[in-house]
């Protein structure tokens, strides 16, 4: 009924605004919510999370292209970068039970969310980290929007010298280089990159898995960016196939 309503153009706002201050008053904002087969532990005040609560689903036009490609391909692994509270990784970790998914996640409220989702189940193939991928491994700043007092999960990296912005939490994380961390050959990988503007740096500390085994990527590109990572693709042999219809999600593959 609530996803019903909430298509509703005069409840459409009315429902998310009215629900965060009934849920932070009461202070049941977050708890386990039935999506699918999988009960995940999810915030109603988290932007992306209430989202996933009032529709029952997320990013749908990705997640049905990228269910088809499974399918017709059975990948060995799915590296789900930038996981957030999950629901890629779940989602497809409870499609398909021989799909060994690997989640990164440097935000470690997103992080604590993914854990308790991942205790609640029973899931096997599923490991998640609270640290993020880049060509470097070393400690970052990253950023969450606040907004009514609330801290997003989702977070972007940035530089040492970030100004001081009362909408903006900053805190400690960590990222890993791809490459040291995992050295396959020969397999094929799915994966999905949302790092919010660090895709490039991403993408070069998997250079070399990238180039050892047939990859499909799911990447979320900012305009600015568009270009610079297009050409990073072009030079190592892949080709774009896909575009989102409502965001700036893009898959690329090398086979």
């Amino acid at each position: 009924m609530l996803s019903f309503l909430a298509r509703l153009p005069i409840l459409k706002r009315l429902i998310p605004s009215i629900g965060c201050r009934i849920l932070k008053l009461l202070k049941k904002n977050v708890g386990f919510y039935k999506i699918g087969k999988v009960d995940f532990f999810l915030d109603f005040l988290d932007p992306i999370d209430r989202q996933i609560i009032i529709h029952k689903k997320y990013e749908e036009d990705q997640i049905l292209f990228l269910e088809d490609q499974i399918k017709q391909v059975s990948f060995d692994y799915f590296f789900d970068i930038g996981a957030n509270s999950g629901y890629y990784s779940f989602y497809f970790a409870e499609k398909f039970n021989e799909l060994k998914v690997i989640s990164f996640e440097p935000n470690f409220l997103a992080f604590y969310k993914f854990k308790k989702t991942l205790s609640k189940n029973l899931f096997n193939n599923i490991k998640v980290f609270n640290f993020g991928l880049s060509d470097q491994k070393k400690k970052v700043n990253i950023a969450s929007m606040i907004s009514h007092n609330y801290i997003h999960s989702n977070s972007t990296i940035v530089g040492d010298n970030q100004e001081h912005n009362r909408k903006l939490k900053l805190s400690e994380a960590f990222v890993e280089i791809g490459d040291h961390l995992y050295q396959f050959s020969g397999k094929k990988i799915l994966f999905k990159i949302d790092v919010e503007g660090h895709e490039i740096y991403t993408l070069k500390g998997l250079i070399k898995n990238l180039s050892s085994n047939n990859c499909l990527i799911l990447i979320e590109i900012s305009n600015h960016k568009f270009d610079e990572v297009f050409n990073f693709f072009t030079q190592i042999g892949f080709k774009k196939i896909f575009k989102s219809k409502f965001r700036h999600d893009y898959v690329f593959k090398n086979f």
